[in-house]
C-alpha cells in the first residue's frame, strides 16, 4: 500500500464510518482475487451500509483519483472484479444486505444489492413466494447485485431464464455519484411494479459485470411458490442422446432446473461429500419430503451412481402435485425415447432440499483447485460443440496426464432456447485466500494441502483459453464475462460503438471497474 493511502483510509472512515473501511494486508489480498488466479491486492476496502454511503464512496474516489470496483459475494471465476491497477477501492456490499420491501399485493420485492440469494429465499419462503429465478448454487454467499451483474443461472432458469430476466428495476449509483432509477421506478410518483417504461434502461446495467454503474438496490418480480414437486434422473451411454433429451425437455419448458454430468464430474462430486454433510442433507430431505423418503435415500447411500455414464437430473415444480407428476411423466417419456435409463433420483431431491449448500464445491474433493469455463449455445449446436471440446481434450491428453489435470462437464439449459456446456478443471495447486475464506473449516482440515503448482496452472489457463476459442468458433455466448471472455473481440462494430459510447457517457473518467467487458 502506498504511503498516501493510510491517510485516505482515515479520511474515508470519517465519511462512511470507522468500521466501514478495511486496509489490513489480509483484507486487501482477499478482496483482490477471485476463484481463478492470484491476488492483485486492492488499496482500500469500503463497506457501505446503504445507498447514501455508497454514493459517498463513489464521490470520495472521484475526489482522490481512485477507481471503484464492486465485488458482490466474491464468487466470480472470470476476473470480474480483479482490477490489475493501483488506486482501487473494492466495494464489499455485504453490509447492504436488507430486504427492503415485499409487496405481496403488487408482487414485487426490493432488496439491497448485497442481499444474498439465500437471505431472499429465507425471507420469501414462509410467505409462499419466490422470484422467477431464485438463485445460484453459490447463493449462500453470492449476492443478488453480483448475480445480476454476472447474469447468473440455476434455480428457476429452466423455465424463467437467467437472473436478469427476473428484474423489474434497479437503483444505480453512477460514476458521478448520481443515483439513476430504471423501470417503472424511474417515473416520479410511480412504484417499481413494471420494467418497460420507455427504453429498457434496466437491461443496460444487467450482465455488465459492474462496468457501467454500481447496483444499489434491485426490484424483482414475485411468483407464488409452487408446492407440487417431482424429480427424475436418467443415465445415458453417451453425450449425444443426453443432450438431445435435455434439449427436448427444455423446448417444452417442463423442468424448473436441470443439470447433467459426464462420468468424470459425477465421480468428483460423489467423492466430495462427507458423511456429516450427508446427514445434514438427509435432515433437509426429511423436513421437505418426510421421514420415509429420508430413510429410503439413506438406505441407497451413494452407491447408486457406481458405473453410471452420463447422467441428467430434473427438478419439476408446479401449482399442484398432479401437474408436477404429469410434467415428470412427460420428461420420462422423452428421456426413454432418447435411449435413457431411469436411475435413482436422489441427486435432484437432495439438491432441491438444500439449494444453497456450503461452498465446498469451489475446490476438489482432495483440495485441488477448481476452475470452470462455459459457453451458451443454441440447441442445434450443442452436440457439435461438445464433440469439438472432446477433440481438444484428446489432443491435450498427455499434458493433462502429466500435470494431473482432470476435466469434467456440467450441462444445463436456460429457458427454451439456450443450452449450456460448462467444462471444469481440477488440478493439484495451492489454494488462495478466497478459498480459505469461503470453504468450511471442517472441510479444509480434511483435505490435502497442495504446494503452489504454477506449471499446471499455466496449462489449465492455456486449456481454458483454447476452450473459449472453440466456443467462439461455434458462435457461443457467455455469462459473467468479466475480463476472461473476449467480449470486445466478438462484437459487431455497431453494438461495440454503442457500448463504448455508453461507457464514455456514464463513466467518462473510467472510474467504475475499468477493464471489465474490455472497457477502460
Amino acid at each position: 500500500m502506498s504511503d498516501a493511502l493510510p491517510h485516505l483510509a482515515t479520511e474515508l472512515r470519517s465519511v462512511i464510518g470507522a468500521n466501514a473501511v478495511l486496509d489490513d494486508t489480509a483484507s486487501l489480498e482477499l478482496f483482490g482475487q477471485d476463484i481463478s488466479g492470484d491476488a492483485h491486492p486492492v488499496s482500500l476496502v469500503a463497506r457501505p451500509s446503504d445507498t447514501a454511503a455508497l454514493v459517498n464512496v463513489v464521490k470520495f474516489a472521484s475526489e482522490h483519483d481512485l477507481v471503484v470496483v464492486p465485488r458482490g459475494g466474491g464468487m466470480s471465476y472470470s476476473s470480474g472484479y480483479v482490477c490489475q491497477r493501483s488506486g482501487v477501492i473494492a466495494l464489499d456490499s455485504s453490509a447492504m444486505n436488507r430486504v427492503l420491501e415485499v409487496n405481496q399485493e403488487d408482487m414485487y420485492v426490493t432488496v439491497e444489492a448485497g442481499c444474498t440469494w439465500h437471505t431472499l429465499h429465507e425471507t420469501l419462503e414462509p410467505l409462499g413466494l419466490r422470484t422467477p429465478f431464485w438463485g445460484t448454487l453459490s447463493g449462500l454467499k453470492a449476492s443478488i447485485g453480483g448475480g445480476l451483474s454476472q447474469n447468473s443461472i440455476f434455480w428457476g432458469s429452466g423455465r424463467h431464464g437467467a437472473a436478469a430476466d427476473s428484474v423489474l428495476g434497479l437503483d444505480i449509483v453512477l460514476a458521478s455519484g448520481e443515483v439513476l432509477s430504471t423501470g417503472g421506478g424511474a417515473r416520479s410518483g410511480a412504484s417499481p411494479f413494471f420494467r418497460h417504461y420507455g427504453p429498457d434502461l434496466t437491461g443496460i446495467f444487467t450482465a455488465d459485470t459492474g462496468a457501467l454503474g454500481i447496483k444499489a438496490t434491485a426490484t424483482l418480480r414475485l411468483l407464488p411458490a409452487l408446492p407440487g414437486k417431482a424429480f427424475a434422473s436418467f443415465e445415458f451411454e453417451g453425450h449425444a442422446d443426453m443432450i438431445a433429451a435435455m434439449s427436448e425437455v427444455s423446448r417444452h419448458a417442463l423442468a424448473e432446473a436441470c443439470f447433467g454430468f459426464d462420468p468424470a464430474l459425477a465421480a468428483q462430486r460423489m467423492k466430495r461429500a462427507s458423511l456429516m454433510q450427508d446427514v445434514k442433507t438427509l435432515g433437509n430431505v426429511v423436513k421437505a419430503r418426510g421421514i420415509g423418503e429420508g430413510l429410503r435415500l439413506a438406505g441407497k447411500g451413494r452407491g447408486f451412481m457406481k458405473g453410471v455414464q452420463f447422467s441428467v437430473h430434473f427438478m419439476v415444480e408446479e401449482a399442484t402435485q398432479a401437474a408436477a407428476d404429469a410434467a415428470n411423466a412427460r420428461i420420462r417419456e422423452i428421456c426413454l425415447e432418447k435411449g435413457g435409463r431411469e436411475i435413482e433420483n436422489s441427486i435432484p431431491k437432495i439438491s432441491r432440499s438444500m439449494p444453497f449448500p456450503p461452498l465446498n464445491s469451489m475446490i476438489g474433493p482432495e483440495g485441488e483447485r477448481w476452475l470452470p469455463v462455459h459457453g451458451l449455445l443454441p440447441h442445434s449446436k450443442a452436440n457439435a460443440a461438445f464433440e469439438a471440446l472432446e477433440a481438444l481434450f484428446d489432443a491435450n491428453a498427455d499434458v493433462m496426464d502429466t500435470h494431473d489435470i482432470v476435466r469434467g462437464y456440467m450441462l444445463t439449459y436456460v429457458g427454451t432456447t439456450c443450452f449450456v456446456i460448462e467444462p471444469v478443471f481440477y488440478w493439484p495447486d495451492e489454494l488462495n485466500a478466497l478459498h480459505r475464506h469461503s470453504v468450511d473449516d471442517a472441510m479444509l482440515k480434511k483435505i490435502n494441502s497442495h504446494a503452489r503448482n504454477s506449471e499446471a496452472r499455466g496449462e489449465v489457463m492455456r486449456l481454458r483459453a483454447s476452450v473459449i476459442r472453440v466456443f467462439g468458433e461455434m458462435g457461443a455466448l457467455h455469462l459473467q464475462i468479466g475480463r476472461s471472455y473476449p467480449f470486445q473481440a466478438g462484437l459487431k462494430d455497431e453494438p461495440k460503438a454503442v457500448i463504448h459510447g455508453l461507457k464514455r457517457l456514464l463513466d467518462p473518467e473510467g472510474r467504475i471497474n475499468p477493464g471489465s467487458l474490455g472497457l477502460e
